[in-house]
Formats: structure tokens, C-alpha cells, sequence
């Protein structure tokens, strides 16, 4: 039972710190939009459309890490409890 205790508090804590990212992400992903509709990027290396591009890729990377470190430890998590039961 402290196997599945400790898998709970661990996807809580997972699901509100992906919560956060995908909050964080959709609105990176409205101020491109907003900049894209209104032509408003920047010459620079840091504003430019292309860093634009790069920023959200990354954050979309980040989330896609932290759900496979979820799924993973559920997985590992379910193949304890399973080997305890036995």
C-alpha cells in the first residue's frame, strides 16, 4: 500500500508541475500568434521568428520529457507492486 501512496504523491506533483508547463506553453503559443498576425518580430537573434520557433519547440520538448517520466514511473511503479505481491 506505501508503493501506491508514493506513486499517487508522485503523479500529483508530476500532473500540477505539467499543468504549469502546458499553462506557460499555451501562452507562449498566443504571443507568437499575436506577433505573427501583426508582424511584429524582431531583427534580432533573440526576438526573431526563428527564436520564436526554437523557444516553443523546446518547451514543447520539455512537456513531452515529463509525460514519458511520468509513464515511466508508473510503469516501474506497477512492475514493483506486482513483483511485491508475488
Amino acid at each position: 500500500m506505501e508503493k501506491i501512496r508514493e506513486l499517487v504523491s508522485l503523479l500529483q506533483v508530476g500532473i500540477e508541475d505539467y499543468e504549469k508547463q502546458l499553462r506557460s506553453l499555451q501562452e507562449e503559443r498566443l504571443k507568437y500568434i499575436r506577433l505573427s498576425t501583426t508582424n511584429g518580430f524582431g531583427a534580432s537573434e533573440n526576438d526573431s521568428k526563428e527564436s520564436w520557433l526554437l523557444h516553443l519547440k523546446t518547451m514543447e520538448d520539455a512537456l513531452e520529457v515529463r509525460v514519458n517520466a511520468l509513464n515511466k514511473a508508473i510503469k516501474d511503479a506497477t512492475a514493483d507492486i506486482i513483483a511485491q505481491e508475488k
